[in-house]
């Protein structure tokens, strides 16, 4: 069976999973279980207090694994994730085969920017349970970033036979098809989010450059107006006015940029685009004006900024083979 057919079963109607991990394994009926109650109280620093080096000193066995978890969860919750590191480490070196561990450990490393330390600890628990969805999100995570698109696609798709409840991993899931070109996989799995969310502004966006890429440039339009609606702001605009462009629909794409530069004087999607225009009607000097009054320093436009600079490159080079075609004159 192809991966792909494998997609479209799953986008089509996700079964349960068989056997789904259980996040905080099973606490026994020994001394953890007040603690454990506090905990699932969202009772943060009370958890803590009572996990005291005196009180751990008298675990054992189960209860002793899960006061490493309750530790570490909760010093989590409150942004020391030096600590619970910690606490996930030492409860890794006395049970090394604990999948709730050895995850965890993984996650706060992947969170930290440490992923190769974390993908040996993700797939140390897929070779004890190899469909534990945590350790594949983690993994889909770290294998996008890194730019190997097919492999994040297989975790995601494991990942979500537990997860076919969340709106933002179908989201995840879909950008990552987009970067494949996958198109109609990704606006499947973009409609799934939006049956799940249907207030994600994020969804209507992605979901407009699925139908862009098909070339529905109508259709991405009405997702971004639905962004729009939804409160997505200067970056739908933004699109809009990309995509009007692409197509060629020179005053609609004015229009756009000309909106956002009201509220965004420098912003540098709508200078690029309106120069862009203004060099198709013969105005270089007012093109160049636009590209040098952008701001280079919005590391979101990246792609732009870096378009821009070739653009004004072009601009000053064609300027001066015209300089030199009048002086030879």
């Amino acid at each position: 069976m192809t991966r792909w057919v494998l997609r479209v079963l799953l986008l089509g109607a996700c079964a349960a999973p068989a056997a789904a991990w259980q996040m905080f394994g099973q606490p026994s009926d020994g001394k953890i279980r007040p603690v454990q109650h506090l905990h699932d109280d969202g009772k943060i620093r009370e958890t803590l207090a009572a996990l005291s080096p005196e009180f751990i000193a008298t675990l054992r066995g189960t209860d002793l694994r899960q006061a490493y978890i309750l530790m570490g969860d909760n010093l989590r919750k409150l942004g020391k994730l030096d600590e619970a590191l910690g606490q996930y480490q030492l409860g890794v070196s006395l049970f090394p085969t604990n999948v709730d561990l050895l995850v965890r450990q993984a996650m706060v490393l992947h969170e930290s920017g440490l992923d190769e330390r974390a993908r040996p600890l993700f797939m140390r628990a897929l070779a004890i349970e190899p469909r534990h969805w945590n350790a594949h999100q983690g993994l889909a995570e770290i294998d996008r970033d890194s730019g190997f698109l097919d492999r994040a696609a297989s975790h995601y798709e494991i990942a979500l036979e537990s997860l076919e409840k969340r709106a933002n991993v179908w989201r995840d899931y879909a950008e990552v098809l987009l970067r494949l070109r996958e198109y109609k996989t990704a606006g499947l799995a973009l409609h799934k989010s939006l049956e799940l969310e249907p207030g994600s502004s994020d969804a209507h966006i992605l979901l407009a450059f699925a139908r862009r890429a098909q070339n529905d440039v109508d259709g991405a339009q009405e997702e971004l107006g639905e962004a729009e609606k939804l409160g997505a702001g200067v970056g739908a605009q933004r699109a809009k006015a990309l995509f009007f462009l692409e197509a060629g629909r020179r005053r609609e794409a004015q229009a756009a940029a000309e909106t956002i530069l009201k509220s965004v004087p420098n912003d540098g999607a709508a200078l690029w685009v309106r120069a862009r225009l203004r060099l198709a009607q013969g105005d270089a000097a007012g093109a160049l004006r636009d590209l040098t009054a952008m701001n280079m320093d919005n590391e979101h436009l990246s792609f732009t900024i870096a378009a821009a600079r070739k653009l004004s490159d072009e601009i000053k080079k064609m300027n001066l083979r015209r300089e030199d075609a009048s002086l030879k004159q």
